[in-house]
């Protein structure tokens, strides 16, 4: 059954919208739970009994307070029931037309180009996206049609900042659509673009959690922002300390240079770059950890690294 419900933005704004559902009470639930607003009216489409109005007010009726509670409780319980389902029933489509159809079943939709499978994406943990990046970088604003989507692609991998389109801020009901319908993958996408939606989906569960556990939409960019910048801090400091072995080497490479290979002061060039390799595969591997894309080898110890293979 369809519902119209209406509730109020935290800009005080009214804004009205559609849901599907089994039961008032349901749709209650799945409004609470995945867009994470408090609707102050509910009205079936179809125009019968289930039409009303709700209100979380207090009122000197018993039975009132009762049926919030009840309410209340059939909110977090559907809430925690949809988010760990497997399967949820609604899916979009290229031509904006609902499908009724599994999560698991791929679908096909007709394109210019000719059909196209989609599948539901799987979440995937944030981290960085190996291959071409140019693949990313190229489609990067044509990959999602939802703003919200788009705005949290900017965060999927930790330690890489992605300045956001001028002018493009996701509303509300972006986000909405966003945590209500599943992003799906076509079957002529990059490895690197169904990598970006799957992490896009993760998130889209970690924010679904958040809800749930009572915070807000903005609360949570505030935390993946804070999030964000400590790892970008994390790795332009490992980089930093990197640069700072590299002159070192180069500084006493040099002044052993100048002394014809009687300066003795400090480690020898050969140790000062075997220090700043060491270095850079511990940084690595403690970035690699924490999901960051790892520093690139400097040419210095690149040719380090190849003397000591020739060595082994």
């Amino acid at each position: 059954m369809k519902f119209t419900y209406t509730y109020r933005s935290s800009d005080g704004q009214r804004h009205t919208a559609e849901i599907e559902a089994e039961s008032r009470d349901a749709a209650f639930a799945r409004v609470r739970a995945e867009m994470g607003v408090k609707p102050i009216k509910m009205v079936a489409a179809d125009g019968s009994k289930a039409n009303g109005e709700w209100s979380d007010k207090g009122t000197s009726h018993g039975r009132g307070a009762l049926v919030a509670v009840v309410v209340l409780s059939a909110a977090v319980l559907g809430g925690v029931a949809w988010w760990m389902r497997p399967s949820n029933r609604e899916s979009p489509a290229a031509t904006n037309e609902s499908l009724t159809v599994p999560h698991d079943q791929p679908i096909t939709v007709a394109t210019p180009q000719g059909p196209v499978t989609l599948r539901v994406a799987e979440p995937l943990p944030r981290q960085a996206i190996p291959g071409n990046r140019q693949r990313i970088e190229d489609g990067r604003d044509s990959i999602f049609t939802n703003a919200a989507e788009r705005l949290l692609a900017r965060f999927a991998e930790p330690g890489r900042a992605v300045a956001a389109p001028e002018g493009e801020k996701p509303t509300e009901a972006d986000f909405a659509a966003a945590l209500r319908e599943p992003t799906r993958i076509a079957s002529t996408d990059f490895t690197e673009v169904v990598d970006l939606k799957r992490i896009v989906t993760g998130m889209k569960r970690e924010m679904r959690a958040y809800i749930a556990g009572g915070g807000t939409v903005g609360q949570y960019l505030v935390e993946l922002e804070k999030r964000q910048r400590l790892e970008v801090s994390y790795r332009e400091r490992a980089e930093q300390k990197l640069n700072e072995l590299l002159a070192a080497a180069n500084g006493q490479a040099a002044r052993f240079a100048e002394g014809n290979g009687r300066d003795k002061r400090g480690p020898s060039a050969g140790e000062a770059l075997k220090a700043a390799y060491a270095y850079w595969l511990k940084a690595n591997a403690q970035l690699q950890a924490m999901g960051i894309y790892p520093l690139a080898l400097p040419d210095a110890l690149r040719s380090y690294q190849m003397s000591l293979d020739i060595e082994e």
